[in-house]
């Protein structure tokens, strides 16, 4: 196994329960001591754990959000399912909005075969996709460029949805909540999200089973104003129930 392998199933264990020993990825790893430190040391360094004696835990806090790389690799199965699922519902001709993220981008991928259908977006990834499409017409929001995301945001590209109206939106978010509602660990997402959920019919949320029953730092909008959320089957189902209590339908999808 690569080093760059070991560690995304590193990842993908301290995801999974929380924490990990230096000794149990040692026996799991059949690597000695020195390197998975070295490993957790690097993980670290990008922000996707927090070492602790003899091991590590999640960096999830409510401003955690790995970089648009690191994102593109987690949970790829479950995002493409997500992305399938959501594929299904666009319509040929209609117009839709794109969110910035990595589960939006396996949509985007998907959309190029759609026939005159209009896509809005402020991912540069998303655009990126799109614009060879000859039988789809791409609108890219502007504005200050966050590198972090490769997207658009800020008040230019608020500004810029005005007057925009679309069939449907699919939205990302940090943190997917009954209570908490739709949250992002930035006030900047969380300004332009809002004026994409008013310009839309309708609000799909595609979130990967890490979101569902997480609380990020900036508020977006309560729960009820998304109509569908799309997830994977490893949600919690207690979560998806007060989910569904909120009148929202959820869909979780096989990965």
């Amino acid at each position: 196994m690569f080093a760059e392998e070991r560690q995304r199933a590193i990842v993908d264990r301290i995801r999974q329960f929380g924490s990990v020993t230096v000794e149990e990825l040692t026996e799991a790893f059949g690597v000695s001591a020195p390197t998975i430190r070295g490993d957790l040391a690097r993980l670290e360094g990008r922000g996707l754990l927090v070492r602790a004696h003899g091991g590590a835990v999640r960096a999830d806090g409510t401003l955690f959000e790995p970089s648009h790389e690191d994102r593109r690799v987690m949970r790829r199965g479950e995002k493409k399912a997500i992305a399938r699922a959501a594929c299904e519902m666009v319509q040929n001709g209609e117009t839709v909005l794109l969110d910035a993220g990595t589960t939006t981008l396996e949509i985007a991928l998907l959309l190029q075969t759609k026939r005159a259908l209009t896509v809005v977006t402020n991912s540069l990834a998303n655009a990126m996709v799109l614009m060879d499409s000859h039988s789809v017409e791409v609108i890219m929001i502007g504005g200050q460029l966050q590198r972090r995301r490769r997207a658009a945001l800020g008040p230019l590209a608020v500004r810029f949805m005005d007057g925009f109206r679309v069939d449907r939106a699919f939205m990302g978010f940090n943190g997917v909540d009954a209570a908490g509602g739709l949250t992002v660990v930035d006030f900047d997402a969380a300004e332009i999200k809002r004026k994409m959920i008013a310009a839309a019919s309708e609000c799909v949320v595609v979130a990967d089973s890490d979101k569902i029953g997480r609380v990020a730092f900036a508020a977006v909008a309560p729960m009820e104003a998304a109509g569908i959320v799309i997830t994977d089957a490893g949600a919690d189902p207690a979560a998806l129930s007060r989910i569904r209590d909120c009148g929202v339908r959820v869909d979780a999808v096989a990965a």
